[in-house]
């Protein structure tokens, strides 16, 4: 019986190292390829309705096809020439018979058509969508299985306008007239829905999609993306749109994509009472708890509320030149990681530092509680696989990048590249009590190592197959695309 113990903790101790290290799955080799031009672009996309993954790479023609099982061995393939028209990817679908729809758009976002790869019929093919986009601005794209989402701002009536593209075919359209809505710019004055999507930074409007999985498959978004002052949600058949250009107020915007409909709420934030001019605040939105934070010279808040009423359930107060009041926590000061908890001076610096920057705030449930991580703004150059993913023959910079049509796990990936960043990260008991819990271990963090070891020099793309990370490139010198898990 003790023998069998030991067998038993050397099999899982052995079972853990291997899985907590990098592991080479596959690779399938680019048999189609028909030109010695450079690969432009490759990303996979994992059918959870049959656990087929399709693999496509893109040279300055052509778009090749490659249809594996889970264990990536190769069972069908397709190419496709490219359209000059179309110069990028803002939505996928795809179907239990491996039927893979993308809905491309022209470089200005005007023009959409259907990208079609069908490996049951082994045919590839364009439909162009008849669809008049004057006047609109698309926004965002929230891509299901059987359909994708494209979100649009009527510029002159502040309407916003979904069109959705189905499994099937058919596309459909619904107008949320919300020109007679009440939104605030700061504690009385009204304002337009145009208004705040605008982003003065990019003299457009923009409003940047967080992925939020409550199966935790994607971790909490970079804080990059949390310091934005527009975010939307998308639920199975809502969106939510979070509006915190308002320093007083969160503004919750849901819509109903089933019936049209729409609903408004407005959360007050911490440090109400304190002028715009003097603090700085955001918030973040897990399922049915808003997560806001404020920060002036002398005090940063951190507030839970539940949306179903409203209330306030807890609040946290960093005070500056005090101790921080959270058992675990890890603070990071210009890139400089503090242990301590005894420095009363790291607080005062801590809090400066956010209230003279685009504070942002993000939230990562686990089974124990929720990770909560507080921090400034500093862009990432992010490569964003799906936008650089040029269906012309041309070349050209992404599409709108700033809008966030992001692949979420190659925006963090990215995002951990930052020099000198300054964050609090702590964590908190499902009852919202400051706790001893556990900082899981960062996978993209594995998968930068894996990167600036190995120097893969060639396009890449991060997905999630079950529950295991995979990292993909491809190799130039075997003329092959390889799969490490992680």
């Amino acid at each position: 019986m003790y023998m069998i113990r030991i067998l038993l903790c050397l099999f899982f101790l052995s079972f853990r190292l291997v899985s907590s290290s990098q592991v080479s799955v596959g690779s399938i080799s680019h048999s189609l390829k028909k030109t010695a031009k450079n690969i432009q672009g490759s990303f996979s996309v994992v059918n959870t309705k049959n656990n087929d993954i399709a693999t496509f790479i893109s040279d300055r023609k052509y778009i090749y096809g490659y249809l594996t099982d889970a264990s990536f061995k190769v069972e069908d393939t397709l190419l496709l020439k490219k359209n000059r028209r179309y110069r990028g990817i803002v939505g996928t679908m795809f179907s239990s018979k491996n039927t893979y729809t993308f809905i491309v758009a022209n470089p200005n976002v005007t023009n959409f058509a259907s990208i079609i790869f069908d490996f049951k019929k082994d045919t590839t093919f364009i439909s162009k969508e008849i669809f008049n986009t004057k006047g609109l601005t698309l926004l965002q794209s929230i891509s299901k299985p059987d359909k994708v989402h494209l979100l649009f701002l009527k510029q002159n009536t502040s309407d916003l306008v979904v069109k959705t593209y189905n499994e099937n075919g058919n596309t459909t359209s619904k107008v949320f007239r919300l020109k007679n809505e009440k939104l605030l710019i700061n504690k009385t004055k009204e304002t337009t829905i145009a208004k705040l999507l605008f982003n003065v930074l990019y003299n457009d409007y923009t409003i940047t999609k967080i992925e939020n999985s409550k199966d935790n498959h994607v971790s909490s978004p970079p804080l990059e993306t949390a310091a934005e002052f527009s975010k939307l949600y998308a639920g199975e058949n809502d969106i939510r749109i979070v509006f915190d250009k308002n320093k007083f107020y969160t503004q919750i915007l849901t819509l109903n994509l089933n019936d049209g409909t729409y609903a408004f709420k407005k959360i007050k934030k911490p440090l109400f009472t304190i002028s715009g001019k003097n603090k700085t605040s955001n918030s973040f939105l897990y399922d049915n708890l808003l997560f806001t934070t404020a920060s002036s010279k002398n005090k940063l808040v951190i507030q839970v509320h539940y949306l179903k009423t409203n209330e306030l359930l807890k609040e946290f107060i960093i005070n500056s030149g005090k101790h921080i009041p959270f058992k675990n926590h890890s603070l990071v000061i210009q890139g400089k990681k503090y242990k301590t908890k005894k420095n009363s001076t790291l607080s005062k610096s801590f809090v400066r530092k956010m209230y003279y920057g685009d504070i942002g705030i993000s939230v990562e449930k686990q089974p124990q509680g929720y990770v909560i991580s507080i921090g400034g703004k500093k862009p990432a150059t992010l490569n964003n696989p799906m936008m650089s993913f040029k269906i012309s023959e041309n070349t050209f910079q992404a599409i709108n990048n700033y809008r966030g049509f992001i692949d979420p796990h190659s925006q963090k990936l990215q995002s951990i590249r930052n020099k000198k960043p300054t964050y609090l990260k702590t964590t908190i008991d499902n009852d919202f009590t400051p706790s001893n819990g556990k900082f899981e271990d960062d996978v993209y963090t594995k998968i930068n190592n894996y990167i600036e070891k190995k120097n893969p020099r060639s396009t890449s793309h991060i997905f999630q197959l079950n529950d295991t990370m995979i990292f993909s490139f491809y190799d130039k010198k075997t003329n092959t695309y390889q799969f490490v898990a992680f």
